[in-house]
């Protein structure tokens, strides 16, 4: 003999109100403290989510999504340290929205010194020609920004005009990195930073600091990338040109110890001089900034040293030493006296 189970009546009262039954009260009783209001009107099907509440309220049930002491205090306990996927196992009633959203309320801030998005934060723990670029480029044309807050990484910010956007991209590349680039269209401007507290680090260890320009490292390169480092400079704070007579002409501006170190190595490698040359005051870097200037075959000859076969380069600039490198300059007979008087200029 099959018994079967009479359906739960659902006595509805004037107003037109179906009331609730023995069962759908214990139910909601169970459920009410544990699961979101979304999540039970799947278990109510003939109840709206404006009648599961009023009802738990009528009754005094404790709301999911009101937080309670104890996951308050775990949250104080584990919010700054802990991973994602720990803290959700503490709280497996709360979603990762929820937390973040309850960690704000109660003025918790996360540990961030880890990059949210992938990127290669071992790049500058081991020199090569690209490494030694990007560094030299950071020297000239980046900057390290303190982190806000306690617990917050430094970051490593480039920031170009929209024309040299290529730059950023290649050095995107080289990073293995999955940072969005910013384009500010009222400065015609276009950046990009990484919040990384290794990278940083790394760079600190270098000689990359914060607010270089007030204590300016120039960082130890193997001599063999220097030519790199040299090249990243000049694309970030150099000028490679065509002059009106059609000559070719390198200048690069900096702090006075960068310039010194590329002015050595040119003397050094070509017996190549150029006078260190005092510019503006920058208001920012508290003291005056210096220039060097080669022209004609001095300047050739140097360009074709930095961009001849290299592989990492600011497209325009590199168009520009293509056709630099495409001028034919007489030598002049008096070159050796001159080189001699450099030279002597250059030692005493």
């Amino acid at each position: 003999m099959i018994i079967v189970e009479p359906p739960t009546l659902c006595i509805i009262n004037p107003m037109g109100y179906s009331r609730w039954s023995t069962k759908e009260i214990a139910l909601l009783k169970k459920l009410y403290p544990s699961l979101r209001v979304r999540e039970l009107s799947k278990r109510f099907p003939r109840r709206n989510k404006a009648t599961i509440v009023a009802k738990a309220v009528s009754l005094n049930l404790p709301s999911a999504k009101i937080w309670q002491p104890e996951e308050n205090g775990i949250l104080k306990k584990y919010f700054y340290n802990c991973s994602k996927e720990e803290i959700l196992k503490l709280l497996p009633k709360r979603t990762w929205p929820a937390v973040l959203a309850q960690g704000e309320r109660l003025a918790l801030r996360r540990k961030t010194d880890k990059p949210k998005l992938d990127i290669n934060e071992s790049y500058f723990k081991k020199w090569s020609p690209n490494m030694a670029y990007v560094v030299g480029f950071i020297l000239a044309d980046g900057c390290i920004i303190k982190g806000t807050y306690k617990g917050y990484s430094d970051s490593l910010k480039f920031g170009v005009q929209t024309q040299d956007r290529d730059i950023l991209e290649k050095i995107k590349y080289e990073l293995k990195s999955k940072h969005k680039l910013s384009v500010t269209k009222t400065k015609n401007a276009v950046s990009f930073s990484i919040s990384s507290q290794k990278i940083v680090d790394d760079l600190k260890n270098l000689g990359i600091i914060y607010r270089k320009s007030l204590k300016e490292i120039v960082p130890t390169v193997p001599t063999k990338y220097v030519k790199d480092f040299i090249r990243g400079v000049v694309d970030g704070d150099g000028s490679i040109q065509l002059d009106k007579r059609n000559y070719p002409a390198l200048s690069v501006a900096g702090g006075e110890n960068t310039l010194r170190f590329i002015r050595d190595h040119f003397f050094t490698k070509f017996k190549l001089y150029s006078g260190l040359y005092k510019g503006t005051y920058s208001k920012n870097a508290q003291k005056y900034l210096y220039g060097i200037n080669y022209r004609t075959n001095s300047a050739k000859t140097l360009i074709n040293y930095l961009y001849t076969n290299s592989k990492l380069y600011l497209n325009r600039k590199y168009a520009t030493a293509l056709r630099c490198l495409n001028v034919n300059i007489k030598t002049r007979n008096n070159m050796k006296y001159r080189l001699k008087q450099h030279h002597e200029s250059y030692t005493g």
